[in-house]
């Protein structure tokens, strides 16, 4: 006998998932369709694909990643079952001791990591850069690659860097789960080496504040620098950017890191 098709809505009601999650589900390749009708789009699943979809659910509902949760439906074997959720039971009780740690200092005096925020002029500037758009936060190991990238080819081309890694962030958050971020160096440059572009950053009015330690708390000095620079004028519009004054490529450990955080504004007139 085959497998009896359902619509997607009788699918959902039957699997304890929104049609909005099967759609998701669908567009990653997580839970596809047994048939997609090709005119009108609608979405038909198999009755033998609940028990896929009671997987999903279950292993969502313990925060399993959809990455990890593919990785358990594609070998569909016990072991590699266990060392995923091994791994993810590990990195749950990191995060329940992070969540203790922050609970901690929510009742504890703020610490001191950054410099109180000053207006500063900045001149113009060419920089070599790489542009990428970063999801989940994955920050670092995208600058880490990024700034590999732009130092060897920099090398290549025989460019002076002449100033800190950084990077430019968009003035607003557009998407939670990912963000536009462009990695540069300052140069000496009137050409981009291969494989990076040049750009030529203007002067700029500038809020700047120096966080010290490393990149974890810098969303609280951003509330700091933000709450300045309403205070003090209006923001441009222009991106904000990030020096790494000192960083991991320095040989220091991550509390000894320092970030010059550089928020564009115009000025009030009475702002000292």
């Amino acid at each position: 006998m085959s497998d009896p098709l359902m619509s997607i809505g009788t699918f959902s009601r039957a699997a304890s998932l929104s049609v909005k999650t099967l759609r998701a589900y669908h567009g990653q390749g997580l839970l596809t369709p047994a048939a997609v009708d090709p005119e009108t789009g609608f979405r038909r699943y198999a009755a033998g694909q609940l028990a896929d979809a009671g997987v999903i659910r279950r292993l969502r509902e313990l925060e399993v990643p959809l990455a990890d949760v593919a990785t358990i439906l594609t070998a569909r074997d016990p072991e590699v079952t266990a060392a995923t959720l091994a791994r993810h039971a590990e990195q749950m009780r990191e995060r329940a001791k992070r969540v203790e740690q922050i609970v901690h200092d929510l009742h504890a005096a703020p610490p001191e990591s950054w410099t109180p925020p000053r207006l500063a002029e900045l001149p113009a500037m060419s920089a070599v850069a790489v542009t990428g758009v970063v999801r989940d936060g994955a920050y670092d190991a995208f600058l880490v690659t990024a700034y590999a990238r732009l130092e060897q080819a920099c090398l290549d081309a025989g460019v002076e860097i002449t100033g800190p890694s950084s990077a430019l962030y968009d003035a607003e958050f557009l998407d939670d789960a990912e963000q536009e971020v462009t990695a540069y160096f300052p140069v000496d440059a009137d050409v981009a080496p291969a494989g990076t572009t040049l750009l030529h950053l203007p002067p700029v009015i500038a809020a700047v504040v120096t966080h010290a330690g490393d990149h974890e708390t810098l969303p609280d000095t951003y509330g700091l620098l933000g709450a300045w620079v309403a205070h003090h004028g209006t923001p441009t519009g222009q991106p904000l950017r990030e020096a790494y004054v000192a960083n991991v490529s320095d040989g220091v450990p991550p509390s000894a890191y320092q970030t010059d955080i550089v928020w564009p504004l115009t000025p009030r007139k009475d702002t000292p």
